[in-house]
């Protein structure tokens, strides 16, 4: 169906695309499809573009890439993709050129995933006018997320993974032959790249309302697919992603009035508002890799449980298990790191009843801008608790810790986290006679450790610390 009473909108950078591509010295037939023909349609954002080509694709891409001064990456020279980088203001935007599927533009669209991002318009004749075979529009007004064709699932499993990430996005209803695709092929999920596994699920996780998406996952078997065996949480963990969800939702910018409605949210958020900003920059924070740190908190929701063994009547931390999570993930190590150390020290914040000056130091010292990921993990294992028993006394406590933490962080850096030694590595050497090693470094974590409990202030009472630490008479 071309359905010209429907009128797309495009930004400039689109239409600039269409009166370059008509200079291509006998240009085949091009066609904008895919998400960002939604896009147009729904009036949403539109950062990258897919163009299905009757001809060769890679021969269309080289062309835009030498008009524009743009880079260009070939990712399939069989099937005649290539991928375009065009550098605009401060960003970047993508341009994916594809040949045709089939034979057809119709062939083409109906081997795509969904109808909704099976849409089409005619990049060289009037990119305005959608071109809609299978009914996308029709499933979107009805809020309907349905499979192009009964072979899409089975053609590419990683759709069960999208089918949540855009039933959540765009708060569809997942039509019941797509969803007895779903569970039929969840399983081979496992058969699909770690790295598109990846970048799906965190896709997934990037969207609003992502805990209910896990959760339909998880029902459904599909979450012990992404995640590796024995990482996948049960109810509580996803209950500590929900709660995760809630807390950065009421951190960021996205926040809204009924955000936190709820007593325990409501509680943290009232506490929590002083250093909005700083946590809205923590969060926020952006890998090379597109991943953000947000995303990175959830996935470690989900894996907390994970942290709640137990060893000879002491707590530990799984931490094999984790490592291999976000190995199957394909993460990196630092994000590996994060997740260990989040996970190990968050219920230090719920058991620790009573923080001293020095615990607070200890706490902050070894775990950096680490700590604040475990404080949020917390918080977030403290709601869930909450919410199958409220105990109010209790989250006001838990809530006062937190606080006075993140206080000590933001606003005593300098005096309690990290104060300035009164004596190097070198003084200390020479004062007490001994080599570089770790005698210097248990002497001079002594006497940070009594500066901030405030028993050394100066430079002649370090002195004098040290050497009767040493057992010596001060001189």
């Amino acid at each position: 169906m071309n359905d010209g009473a429907i009128p797309l909108s495009w930004p400039d950078f689109v239409l600039e695309l269409s009166e370059l591509t008509r200079t291509i010295p006998n240009v085949p037939p091009l066609f904008l499809v895919g998400g960002a023909v939604r896009n147009a349609y729904m009036g949403g954002s539109i950062d990258e573009i897919d163009v299905a080509v009757d001809g060769d694709a890679i021969a269309v891409a080289r062309f835009v890439t030498d008009a524009w001064n743009a880079d260009i990456y070939i990712m399939d020279w069989e099937r005649k993709v290539a991928r375009v980088f065009v550098a605009r203001g401060a960003g970047v935007t993508t341009i994916d050129f594809a040949s045709f599927r089939g034979a057809t533009l119709e062939e083409d669209l109906r081997d795509r995933d969904f109808t909704m991002n099976a849409m089409a318009a005619d990049l060289l004749g009037n990119p305005f006018a959608l071109i809609d075979p299978l009914g996308g529009v029709s499933d979107l007004r009805m809020k309907v997320l349905r499979r192009c064709s009964p072979q899409s699932i089975a053609n590419d499993p990683i759709r069960v993974l999208r089918a949540f990430r855009l039933s959540v996005q765009f708060n569809l209803k997942i039509h019941p032959d797509t969803v007895k695709d779903i569970r039929l092929h969840s399983d081979e999920l496992c058969q699909t790249s770690p790295e598109r596994v990846r970048d799906e699920f965190f896709k997934l996780l990037r969207t609003r309302n992502s805990a209910r998406g896990l959760r339909v996952l998880a029902r459904i078997g599909a979450l012990e697919q992404v995640l590796p065996s024995g990482a996948a949480g049960g109810e509580a963990a996803l209950a500590v992603a929900g709660r995760m969800e809630a807390i950065l939702t009421a951190i960021s910018s996205k926040r809204t009035d009924n955000t936190a409605a709820a007593f325990d949210l409501g509680m943290l958020v009232i506490q929590l508002d002083r250093f909005r900003a700083p946590l809205q920059n923590h969060i926020a924070r952006v890998y090379g890799n597109g991943r953000t740190h947000a995303e990175l908190l959830l996935l470690a929701a989900l894996l907390q449980h994970l942290g709640d063994k137990r060893s000879d009547g002491e707590r530990c931390i799984d931490s094999a298990t984790i490592g291999g999570a976000a190995r199957s993930l394909r993460l990196t190590r630092e994000e590996e790191r994060k997740l260990v150390v989040a996970i190990a020290d968050c219920r230090k914040i719920i058991e620790l009843e009573s923080w001293t000056i020095l615990d607070q130091h200890r706490f902050w010292n070894r775990l950096k801008k680490r700590g604040i990921d475990a404080i949020l993990l917390g918080a977030a294992i403290q709601m869930a608790a909450q919410s199958r028993a409220v105990k109010q006394g209790e989250w006001l406590q838990f809530v006062e810790r937190a606080i006075g933490l993140l206080d000590v962080y933001f606003n005593h850096f300098d005096e309690i986290v990290s104060p300035t030694i009164l004596l190097d590595g070198n003084a200390v050497q020479a004062l007490l006679g001994i080599a570089p090693g770790p005698e210097v470094g248990r002497a001079l974590t002594a006497l940070r450790e009594a500066q901030v409990k405030g028993e050394v202030k100066s430079e002649s009472e370090a002195r004098a610390f040290l050497l009767r630490a040493a057992g010596r008479d001060c001189v």
